[in-house]
């Protein structure tokens, strides 16, 4: 006996409840002639018939009783199978993890989220504000994205964007008259920043008083851009913090200020080489990435 296919299974139960090929082929959607040919196939994998032709309607053999309730097993699935593979086109099945730093959170990911949706309406997203190396390592997200980061030699990174480093003051105090400010001019300042271990931004800053000549040693340190922007307490502190949060977000009575010389910071994406990247995370990197660079 030949195998049949699931499709063969649905035509043959779908014949049995409607005791005519017409029927049959009005539910499926099919012709009558290609339900007649189904069934003439189906008969002869199996080598015996199954159903008996009696006024022009086709009735269940009483020895096929048992093969119409085993294909009905088959039938339910198969079913549960195509559902188990949509849900995982969808994204349905499990949720895209992606980890990051607000400010990059809050703009670039966001923006690629909303377009993500627009595709896969059914998707689960959940976005993580964390060490996005740690959590790629342990297992806890599907991507990451940073800047500059330090990571193992299992992920991957690809540059996609970049931004720079900038100042925040109040509006009462006298640099906001300026569009810029240097790092000397930020000598007596109080800064509100990034520790030089724990961040690759505060690597970043900490290397550029070094190379003026300037000790690096913040007034306070903060994980993320969006913490330093809530600290500014009084006039004569600075903020120097990524330029992608004040793009994302305004903060009411302070003033940007580019820092000369420009700090760059490039955006990475991270991926673990070892693990493959779903449908929809491929899907997602391709409009960040992608979208970023024909910007």
């Amino acid at each position: 006996m030949k195998a049949l296919t699931p499709s063969q299974a649905t035509v043959l139960r779908t014949v049995e409840r409607c005791g005519t090929t017409v029927e049959a082929a009005r539910q499926l959607h099919l012709t009558q002639s290609a339900i007649s040919k189904i069934i003439a196939r189906s008969e002869a994998a199996l080598g015996v018939p199954v159903f008996d032709r009696s006024d022009g309607r086709l009735v269940l053999r009483t020895e096929a009783h048992g093969l119409m309730l085993a294909l009905g097993n088959v039938e339910d699935e198969w079913r549960t199978l195509r559902e188990a593979v949509t849900d995982l086109r969808s994204g349905r099945a499990l949720p895209l993890r992606i980890a990051s730093t607000p400010s990059i959170g809050q703009g670039l990911i966001a923006q690629a989220i909303r377009r993500l949706v627009t595709e896969y309406p059914q998707a689960r997203i959940e976005l993580i504000m964390g060490d996005a190396p740690t959590e790629l390592s342990k297992g806890s997200a599907d991507l990451g994205v940073m800047f500059s980061p330090r990571v193992t030699d299992d992920i991957a990174l690809t540059p996609f964007a970049q931004a720079s480093i900038i100042a925040l003051v109040r509006q009462d105090d006298p640099l906001a008259r300026y569009r810029s400010v240097s790092l000397p001019e930020l000598r007596d300042r109080r800064l509100i920043c990034f520790d030089r271990e724990k961040s690759p931004l505060g690597w970043l800053i900490a290397r550029a008083h070094e190379q003026a000549g300037l000790d690096y040693a913040p007034f306070m340190t903060v994980p993320y851009s969006i913490s330093a922007a809530h600290l500014l307490a009084r006039q004569g502190d600075v903020i120097l913090i990524d330029s992608l949060l004040t793009q994302a977000q305004h903060f009411e009575g302070l003033v940007k200020l580019e820092v000369k010389p420009e700090l760059p910071i490039t955006i990475c994406l991270m991926t673990v080489r070892s693990r493959p990247l779903t449908r929809l995370a491929a899907c997602f990197v391709d409009i960040l990435v992608g979208g970023q660079r024909a910007g």
